[in-house]
């Protein structure tokens, strides 16, 4: 109720009694007139003259009981013996008041949602639950709805506002915790959202969960400062422009931010920002912003972050970040970033970054990075990486690291210095190849060359590699070591055959233009025990040296082997065997 203050001081500042029940309001005005020996004047049409009052009042001022009996917007003008009650001039705005009461205990119930779904008006109740709604036009009846968590929603009618101040009660009743609620409340609990929107705005977005309109457009300065006031929340904008920031429950056309956009639910199409843009929904077109772009549900298009970029559910797209990018759904497109890719589950087509590359579940694609690549399941596809690739269960595919290479299971191919697998039926190139579950042998062996020789085999059955040394017996010196590759092939359960190239170097005195000996040799396997083997078989060499002569004690390897031929001017080739014992170790692990 809004009464103006009259500037005249005689007549309304009278002390007079009043004690009716069920009078006239014109006979209640001629008992007061009496009393203070003047007259009311007033029009008949704004004070229905018949409607019935009961009010008791001692020794009060005439002003203080008309305002208590006239329940409305009316002044009071003095005129000689004379008051005049006319209407005051319709103002801009006015206000709804009332209190909100719990039906079960009678207490007030602060922080409830007190709102009108065709004004798009609303307040929340303070801590006497007590409300006041901004209103901007008079245009009665109204429809008001009490929300809260933890209540029923209670919608009254308004008919006037003689019925102001309002008394609404409303029932408790349990939380029902729906996917929905739990997902969407308070922006989907984002620490964005509680950072830069105020406690009783999302106070009131969370009370108000189940009701959302779509509207044209809106423009706010901050959240809770927009052209749709507090309800800014539960509007979905074709068009939503935020000079500073805005609140908004979601976009289905174009939102651009001075500094963020945060969003309840989903947004299609385009959203830009300088700082950050946070959508609790899903996520359809483009996000572009200078900082960091947040999805809590899924994305289709393309997520652009000068930053970092996170998606909590699926992306199906591009997203790229300055550095870092993650999806903590599936994958099924493109990450590029300048530091790190991180998609916690599948990953359908590739992952570029300049550091590292992680991929929780299968890869089906690649990944390409210029250090560590991580697959912690399947990988069908290429991983190539500045240092190192990681694959924790199986590769199909391809694996190229500049230093090492792992996974659990190979079937496909890696390429490193160091390349490593629990079990192999593919090939691994590399200087150094270990496989858990592989060929791990030390052989000791002789040859027409040296006679004591030691070999360290290690890799797969198909592709192993070979570090070997060896040493002369008393007579002329000779020392070799080298690096070779070589693969078995079975025969039967006891019975294998390997073919082995080997390139060694020679020690024959001098460091200086260091012979060469390149060696392909094939020999007969056969099982001793669970550890050791017997082998034997022929091998051809070509010693290859600028040295024209030899240091005394040092052999020149001018009658080894037999079948010699001179290949060319500094190349001899002949034919020789060797023999040994092998010891297969299995696992180094």
């Amino acid at each position: 109720m809004m009464l103006s203050v009259c500037h005249a001081q005689n007549l309304l500042n009278k002390s007079v009694s009043i004690s009716v029940r069920n009078k006239p309001v014109s006979d209640v005005l001629k008992i007061i007139g009496d009393q203070g020996n003047f007259s009311f004047s007033y029009n008949s049409d704004i004070i229905p003259g018949d409607s019935l009052v009961t009010i008791t009042m001692h020794s009060k001022s005439v002003k203080q009981i008309l305002e208590m009996m006239l329940r409305g917007n009316y002044q009071y003008k003095e005129s000689g013996d004379f008051i005049i009650i006319q209407k005051t001039p319709k103002e801009k705005f006015y206000h709804l008041t009332g209190q909100i009461i719990d039906s079960e205990s009678g207490k007030t119930v602060d922080y409830a949602s007190v709102y009108s779904r065709q004004l798009l008006v609303s307040s929340l109740t303070d801590e006497e639950g007590i409300f006041k709604l901004k209103m901007r036009d008079r245009n009665f009846p109204i429809s008001l709805t009490v929300s809260k968590v933890g209540y029923a929603d209670t919608t009254i009618i308004v008919n006037s506002e003689f019925s102001l101040p309002l008394n609404i009660t409303i029932n408790p009743k349990a939380i029902d915790l729906d996917t929905l609620i739990v997902i969407y409340s308070e922006g989907g609990n984002s620490w964005l959202t509680r950072l830069f929107v105020s406690s009783r705005v999302r106070l009131q977005s969370r009370n108000i969960s189940r009701f959302f309109v779509a509207l044209p457009y809106q423009i706010s300065l901050t959240p809770g400062l927009s052209s749709h006031g507090r309800m800014s929340s539960q509007i979905v904008n074709k068009l939503s422009i935020n000079i500073y920031g805005g609140y908004t429950a979601g976009v289905n056309g174009v939102e651009i931010g001075g500094l963020f956009n945060i969003s309840k639910k989903d947004v299609r199409y385009l959203q830009m920002a300088t700082t950050f843009n946070a959508v609790s929904g899903h996520f359809t077109g483009v996000q572009v912003v200078g900082i960091y772009n947040q999805v809590l549900d899924s994305l289709v298009g393309v997520q652009i972050s000068g930053f970092a970029g996170w998606t909590k559910g699926n992306l199906k797209g591009v997203q790229m970040a300055g550095i870092l990018n993650k999806i903590s759904g599936n994958l099924k497109g493109v990450q590029i970033s300048g530091g790190g890719n991180i998609t916690k589950g599948k990953t359908n087509g590739g992952q570029v970054s300049g550091i590292f590359n992680k991929s929780g579940k299968e890869i089906h694609g690649f990944q390409i990075a210029g250090g560590v690549n991580i697959g912690n399941e399947n990988v069908f596809g290429p991983q190539i990486s500045g240092i190192g690739n990681i694959s924790k269960r199986e590769t199909n595919g391809l694996q190229v690291g500049s230093l090492f290479n792992y996974t659990k299971n190979l079937k496909g191919v890696q390429i490193g210095i160091v390349n490593l697998a629990d079990s192999s039926s593919g090939y691994s190139f590399g200087l150094l190849n270990i496989v858990k579950k592989g060929k791990g042998a030390i052989v000791v062996y002789g040859n027409e060359i040296l006679p004591l020789n030691l070999a360290w085999k290690s890799g797969s059955k198909k592709l192993y590699n070979i570090f070997t040394i060896g040493s002369s017996i008393g007579g002329s010196k000779a020392y070799t070591f080298g690096f070779g590759i070589g693969r078995e092939f079975k025969i039967s359960k006891n019975l294998t055959l390997n073919t082995e190239i080997t390139d060694q170097n020679i020690y024959l005195g001098r460091w200086r233009d260091l012979p060469v000996l390149y060696r392909f040799q094939t020999g007969l396997n056969i099982k001793l025990n669970k550890s050791l083997t017997l082998s034997a078989g022929p091998a051809f060499s070509m010693f290859y040296s600028e040295q024209k002569e030899f240091n005394s004690n040092y052999q020149s390897f001018s009658d080894k082997g037999f079948l010699r031929f001179k290949m060319s001017r500094n190349t001899q080739a002949w034919l020789g065997w060797q023999g040994g014992l092998s010891w297969n170790y299995g696992s180094i692990f």
